[in-house]
């Protein structure tokens, strides 16, 4: 099997720099030399995701509506701290 290898960070800045919402764009280097200049990381706060169970382990999930898609979809509970 190959041995897997890190990539190298050449550069980053950060585009995005709010409360809400935190972008970096990375230039990195892959191990076998390529240079990808906008490798885009959306950086995220610390959270907890829940996955809540019955006593008869069904799995309960949130129906949600989520604008940027502008659509609704089930998911699990995630708290941030």
């Amino acid at each position: 099997m190959k041995k897997l290898e890190r990539w190298k960070l050449l550069h980053s800045k950060m585009v995005v720099d709010h409360k809400y919402c935190k972008v970096r764009r990375d230039e990195i280097e892959l191990p076998n030399g390529k240079i990808i200049d906008d490798f885009f990381v959306h950086i995220k706060p610390d959270i907890a995701y829940i996955l809540a169970m019955t006593t008869n382990k069904e799995i309960i999930f949130v129906r949600q509506y989520r604008y940027a898609i502008d659509d609704f979809f089930f998911g699990i509970t995630c708290w941030r701290f």
